[in-house]
């Protein structure tokens, strides 16, 4: 049987308002207590404004019987800092290390199946929000010949906002200019 392993480890929380993401920090602790997790020699950081949220952080000492119990908390609870202190060497068996390994795969895998789908999702909603945006501009211009000023007001944004969208509306052939007028085709 090897050695219990002693560690340092910090965990960090971004929230708001202040006092909600202090109280979540100490529910999440007291969680990994309540399923086992040996903790002891906590220290809470008072939560301190970054931008509109808050942020925070704990840094405790936690105790693990085997080392896949140490890589587990570490993949679930995504400590920002984790230093060993006990015992000074490990010794990892290849089968074990090969399922630590698998499993780190695994989470790659997942995570980056994650990015790339919230990339994908992303793009489709920025160009339905842009062509929205197009419909919009045309539905205005129907009523009437505008210029790019009184586009701007309309859609609450600015001159040089409202610009590059009506450039691509001439690009497109959607539009046309005539003394200043944006005028629908």
């Amino acid at each position: 049987m090897s050695p219990p392993i002693r560690c340092r480890a910090i965990i960090e929380m971004l929230g708001a308002p202040k006092g909600y993401i202090e109280k979540t920090l100490q529910e999440y602790m007291q969680k990994l207590k309540n399923e086992g997790a040996r903790i002891s020699a906590e220290t809470y950081a008072e939560a301190t404004a970054a931008d509109k949220l808050f942020s925070t952080f704990v840094e405790f000492t936690i105790t693990f019987d085997a080392l896949h119990q140490l890589l587990t908390f570490c993949f679930e609870s995504m400590p920002s800092s984790i230093e060993i202190f006990e015992p000074d060497a490990l010794a990892l068996p290849s089968n074990e290390l090969t399922g630590f390994l698998c499993d780190l795969q695994a989470r790659l895998h997942e995570a980056d199946m994650i990015i790339k789908t919230s990339n994908a999702k992303y793009k489709s909603l920025d160009t339905n929000a842009t062509n929205v945006f197009y419909n919009f501009i045309k539905y205005i211009l129907k009523q009437g010949s505008k210029t790019p000023q009184e586009l701007a007001g309309h859609l609450g944004l600015t001159e040089k906002e409202v610009l590059p969208f009506l450039a691509e509306l001439q690009k497109r052939e959607q539009v046309t200019f005539e003394d200043n007028l944006c005028i629908l085709r």
